[in-house]
């Protein structure tokens, strides 16, 4: 795994807290406060979707055949 890899793996980590924590939020809140747990969900999901367009998983080697 190289040091890219890592970071990626890291930062996808961290979104994925962003994300499920923002869910539970906005399923408990209601009125202005439910909206701003949207708005971080929303940003957590639009981020985690540029990681993906910028940062893809590359395979260096290729995939084994098993007979």
């Amino acid at each position: 795994m190289t040091s890219d890899d890592k970071d990626r793996h890291d930062l996808k980590n961290q979104l994925a807290i962003i994300l499920g924590l923002s869910e539970l939020l906005v399923a408990a809140e209601g009125g202005r406060r439910r909206s701003d747990f949207e708005a971080i969900h929303a940003a957590a999901t639009t981020a985690l979707d540029l990681l993906a367009r910028v940062c893809p998983v590359r395979r260096d080697t290729e995939p084994s055949r098993l007979p």
